[in-house]
């Protein structure tokens, strides 16, 4: 075996080409597929540009929209997959081919058992976490998003600093679900909810330092089982290794060119290439010429490898593209000059909290999902319209 400038994981080998049935770009959700991949007894090699694995999904909230799933059966909830089809037929409409909607629910239910087999991730359904436009047809003010139990990260062992961070690191270890932020926000209106999930996420955090253990919840939470899953299948993650170029054999993709180590590997995939890489969040020009020419500095929370990469050399290949003019939108307060943007979870819609635009004018509802936020403040910027900035 060979060093690397950067260990991988478990180990891989410093070669000039290498064969594996099935690649995978991009450590975030993509640790799924290379998970699904190896039940099926397939060979999986993932190869990741960053130094660290998790991705966007790591810096995320964790939730996970599992409509119909055994994760709301299991925790007493009655959700039809009928209703959820009707749903995302009217939220989705013709953005999206409706086999694909169909696909995601007809598939979702042994998604999520073949999580729980393979990784230690324990799933809960965040009741009352409503969806989005719950208002729609079939949407629902109890909601259907799921996510992960505060999970133990000490459990990646030697691999823990391979671990993304997150967007917002607390100096008293505190694992907190989207479930819990709520009542952590209502604190002062509803105590008797507050005040226990305090005490209770405190001792976990806490307690669990004396123990030894490093409790993580959100997208820290769920990218840390993935990880662990994968480390336990005996997966191999090629860190610091950048995507270069996509090998076909006419209209087939066979494999990709990767920078790793300081060398070119060609890597053959017998059976396919998933491309999991994220998005362009930080390719400016990306930005500027699928959502607006206006925008100004980067200031987006992602991962800072998503530089379009992958989507990019799909296109090469012949790959088509949509909805390129939308992400995963936050509302974030523009930072201090060299500072991050400071996310915005809870505050901008508590009781008596009103945003305006630099005009001094109320633009949009506050209370309203972050992605209908972003979409509002994307349509006033191309109408020439913006709001102090994006």
């Amino acid at each position: 075996m060979t060093a690397t400038s950067h260990k991988s994981i478990p180990a891989g080998l410093t070669v000039a080409a290498t064969e594996v049935d099935l690649l995978v770009v991009g450590s975030g959700t993509g640790l799924a597929a290379a998970l699904a991949a190896h039940e099926q007894g397939l060979s999986v090699l993932v190869v990741e540009k960053s130094s660290y694995v998790g991705g966007s999904t790591a810096r995320s909230g964790g939730a996970l929209w599992l409509p119909a799933s055994p994760v709301i059966e299991d925790c007493g909830g009655n959700d039809p997959v009928s209703r959820a089809h009707t749903y995302l037929e009217s939220v989705v409409g013709n953005s999206a081919p409706p086999e694909r909607s169909a696909a995601y629910l007809e598939n979702l239910p042994a998604t999520v058992e073949m999580l729980c087999r393979t990784t230690p991730m324990k799933l809960f359904w965040a009741k009352e976490y409503s969806d989005y436009h719950p208002e729609a047809p079939g949407g629902s003010a109890a909601g259907r998003t799921c996510e992960c139990r505060p999970l133990n990260t000490s459990i990646l062992g030697e691999y823990l600093p391979d671990l993304r961070p997150g967007v917002m690191e607390v100096s008293i270890p505190m694992p907190t679900t989207g479930a819990d932020y709520r009542w952590l926000n209502l604190m002062s209106r509803v105590p008797r909810k507050g005040l226990p999930t305090i005490i209770k996420r405190l001792a976990q955090g806490i307690g669990g330092l004396a123990l030894g253990r490093r409790y993580a919840a959100g997208g820290q939470a769920l990218a840390a089982g993935l990880f662990a899953g994968v480390i336990r299948a005996g997966i191999p993650i090629w860190l610091d290794t950048a995507l270069t170029e996509l090998v076909t054999e006419g209209s087939r993709v066979t494999g990709a060119v990767v920078e790793h180590g300081g060398e070119r590997v060609a890597v053959t995939a017998r059976r396919g290439v998933v491309l999991a890489a994220g998005g362009f969040d930080h390719h400016m020009e990306m930005r500027r010429k699928f959502q607006s020419d206006s925008l100004g500095s980067n200031l987006s929370l992602g991962a800072e490898s998503n530089t379009g990469d992958a989507i990019r050399l799909g296109q090469d290949v012949g790959g088509d593209i949509a909805l390129m003019d939308q992400s995963w939108w936050f509302p974030a307060v523009a930072p201090l000059p060299g500072a991050a943007p400071a996310v915005m979870l809870a505050e901008r819609s508590l009781p008596g909290s009103f945003i305006v635009d630099h005009n001094g004018h109320r633009f949009a509802n506050e209370s309203a999902d972050y992605m209908s936020f972003g979409q509002r403040v994307l349509d006033l910027e191309n109408a020439g319209t913006p709001v102090d900035g994006m």
